[in-house]
């Protein structure tokens, strides 16, 4: 402790201007302060010298550093030097309200409804909010990017009023400890499914990494969807917590829930009184991630339930999540559904509704496989089923699309057509009395990334000039 506080006054004596720290080897400038650290060295090593050719005014790093020059600053006890300047950059944050989310599906919808529930002093961070970091950092964005990145945005003068924090808390994160240092007021849990098995390897380790998000270090209590997975964390967690679910002994009790063309009619009760309200959207599992947004906001005393009724009206679907479209009379939705469950959930909500439905989708290249086949199975709900590219990365794309062949039936209407265009192309053509079209996979995204980058692709613009072009 002694020597840690020794090394902080000998960083203090730097006198940093924070406006100038950055935390990447691509963000680095003249004259600014980089802190980076690895527990590989061979790579914070090369980090240091890459840095140091751009001339920053300091690198500030770990004792393992094995390069010397008269830039760079080494500390034996870097954790807490890099924490101390966390809260130097932005020492407002523990006065600013914090909500997690995590969860396989929904965590970027239930952020968007709750980030709409509680006003405009909220900022909802997530895998949809790309834009928010571009002038931040030319890092990749990340679902949860670092903490240092939330905290270098949230210094800027248009965020100075934001008052409740809304962030999308992914499994990488979380097993990465990523978010370590902050402290969520509550914490929200959506479901469990495959996914990110290319990471995690099984659902078990899956699991563990999203429970982190509910001990008490870092969240003070939590919300759970009922299901089986979330009965485990909360047997499992020792911490305050809240269901949402069908079983009149769930602390916000689900009565009714009704889907119609455009709205959905949701019945509840909370605290002994009953609601109902009109939610003016559809979408898979909306109404439970509606239902999620509310407990957080009501049980974490941020909002009165006449509050939380009154801004309902404001509440809508982000992009990409179940938007609609239409052409010659019949719809087509967006989604980011790519995972089994929320395919299945998506084609399931509409197949009542319509008398045909062709559903387009692909699976993710160098990404977990064993999830592939499990999206066929979950496209047999479809009429018509067409495979197609979803950022195949560096892997074959015919490899990837017979992966998910494989899981189709023998019967169903199914066709490669690897050429993502051409195949909306060709579900826009299957259109005809009272049927749909579903393009999963990717919603609000707008690149398409091959084996030699990224190259641009938004669905929605895409759907709209090819329907343009064939009026």
């Amino acid at each position: 402790m002694m020597e840690s506080t020794k090394e902080i006054k000998i960083l203090d004596d730097l006198n940093i201007n924070y406006d100038n720290l950055v935390n990447s080897t691509l963000d680095v400038f003249n004259d600014c302060i980089l802190i980076i650290n690895s527990d590989n060295i061979e790579k914070l090593n090369n980090y240091v010298k890459e840095g140091l050719n751009k001339k920053p005014k300091y690198i500030i790093t770990s004792i393992n550093c094995q390069v010397e020059s008269a830039n760079v600053i080494k500390f034996k006890n870097y954790e807490d030097i890099f924490n101390h300047m966390l809260k130097k950059m932005y020492p407002e944050y523990e006065s600013k309200n914090f909500f997690g989310l995590t969860g396989t599906n929904g965590k970027t919808t239930t952020g968007y409804y709750l980030s709409q529930l509680l006003g405009k002093n909220s900022l909802f961070i997530g895998t949809t909010e790309a834009n928010l970091f571009k002038d931040i950092t030319k890092e990749e964005h990340l679902t949860t990017p670092k903490l240092f990145n939330i905290f270098k945005l949230l210094r800027k003068k248009e965020y100075v009023d934001i008052d409740n924090i809304i962030l999308e808390v992914s499994s990488h994160a979380l097993d990465q400890n990523r978010l370590e240092n902050l402290n969520f007021l509550i914490s929200g849990f959506t479901n469990l499914s495959q996914d990110h098995f290319d990471y995690h390897q099984n659902i078990q380790n899956y699991f563990e990494a999203k429970k982190k998000l509910f001990n008490k270090n870092l969240s003070l209590q939590y919300v759970y969807i009922d299901s089986n997975w979330g009965r485990k964390l909360n047997d499992e967690i020792n911490n305050k917590s809240k269901s949402v679910g069908f079983d009149k002994d769930n602390d916000l009790f689900i009565n009714r829930i009704k889907s119609f063309e455009s709205e959905t009619l949701v019945d509840f009760k909370i605290s002994n009184v009953e609601y109902s309200v009109r939610l003016p959207f559809i979408g898979p599992n909306c109404e439970m991630n509606y239902l999620l947004a509310v407990g957080m906001a009501y049980f974490s005393e941020s909002l009165s339930m006449e509050q939380i009724i009154s801004n309902t009206g404001n509440v809508n679907n982000p992009k990409g999540r179940f938007e609609k479209l239409t052409y010659k009379q019949n719809d087509i939705y967006i989604d980011y559904a790519h995972t089994p469950e929320a395919i299945e959930r998506a084609i399931l909500l509409v197949k009542d509704k319509y008398k045909e439905v062709t559903v387009i989708l692909g699976a993710g290249g160098n990404r977990d496989h064993q999830k592939r086949l499990l999206m066929g199975k979950a496209a047999n709900h479809a009429d018509e089923i067409i495979i197609t590219n979803d950022n195949p990365r560096k892997e074959d794309p015919m490899f990837i699309a017979k992966e998910i062949l494989a899981g189709i039936d023998l019967n169903k209407k199914v066709e490669i057509i690897l050429d993502r265009k051409v195949a909306i192309k060709k579900g826009l053509d299957s259109l005809r009395g009272n049927s749909v079209l579903l393009v999963l996979g990717k919603g609000h995204e707008k690149t398409q990334e091959l084996k030699d980058g990224f190259v641009k692709f938004d669905d929605h613009e895409i759907i709209n000039k090819l329907i343009e072009d064939m009026k």
